[in-house]
């Protein structure tokens, strides 16, 4: 198993961040965030009128 693993490292690590990120794109674009990914796309363009 371990000689598996380890002459297999790179592959199983692309596969494992590429399905993590895969994820996490899916939660944070998800329709029901919708409304709030539209209230939060100012944020950067609004300033401090001080």
């Amino acid at each position: 198993m371990m000689d598996w693993l380890s002459d297999n490292a790179g592959l199983t690590g692309l596969l494992f961040f590429f399905s993590v990120f895969c994820g996490i794109a899916f939660w944070a674009f998800r329709p029901s965030q919708r409304q709030v990914i539209e209230n939060h796309r100012f944020i950067p363009l609004e300033g401090d009128e001080a």
